[in-house]
């Protein structure tokens, strides 16, 4: 367990290091992706992740080791999706009241099992229940078992699985009652 994390506020100014994070978030996917999966290119991603951590309703926290990004968190609320479309669904989707979507929860491999995880998601959890949502999902790889065994320790569970065509990978969403 760690003692000495900091975290504060992400802004966009922190694109490049939550960047960083989900980027090595993906790579690690190839432990339990099919054979020949390659983690999705996230150069046309970057001004649109820009632009989501610039909102609003975006609320996002990085965590820090001595100063240094060890990982990051982020939700906003909850929109609807087309079946196989993209969890996120964009600013245009019809919001669902009451529902927080958490859109990343990623710590860099060499803080897994150290207390990186659990801080930024309590925090997240904590932060949604201020801003008054009842409840919350997330979308994880159906097959990333460390991740799902993570959050179903915490109450999460299971709903429904499906093909997410940017990460070519079969997702599940998770859900928790927040109240």
């Amino acid at each position: 367990m760690i003692t000495m994390v900091a975290t504060r506020r992400a802004s966009r100014n922190d694109v490049d290091a939550l960047f960083a994070n989900v980027a090595a978030g993906f790579a690690s996917y190839v432990e339990f992706a099919p054979p020949g999966w390659q983690p999705p290119d996230m150069s046309a991603e970057r001004e649109r992740t820009a632009e989501q951590i610039a909102d609003d309703a975006t609320w996002a926290l990085l965590a820090l080791v001595d100063g240094s990004p060890a990982g990051h968190v982020a939700f906003f609320p909850g929109r609807r999706r087309a079946p196989g479309g993209s969890p996120g669904e964009g600013p245009a989707a019809e919001l669902i009241p009451g529902l927080a979507h958490l859109w990343q929860l990623f710590v860099l491999p060499e803080w897994w099992g150290r207390g990186v995880a659990p801080l930024l998601h309590e925090a997240a959890i904590a932060e949604m229940r201020s801003q008054g949502y009842r409840r919350a999902r997330l979308f994880t790889p159906s097959r990333h078992t460390r991740a799902r065994r993570f959050y179903e320790r915490r109450g999460w569970t299971p709903a429904e699985a499906g093909w997410n065509e940017f990460l070519a990978l079969d997702l599940i969403e998770y859900r928790l009652e927040l109240g």
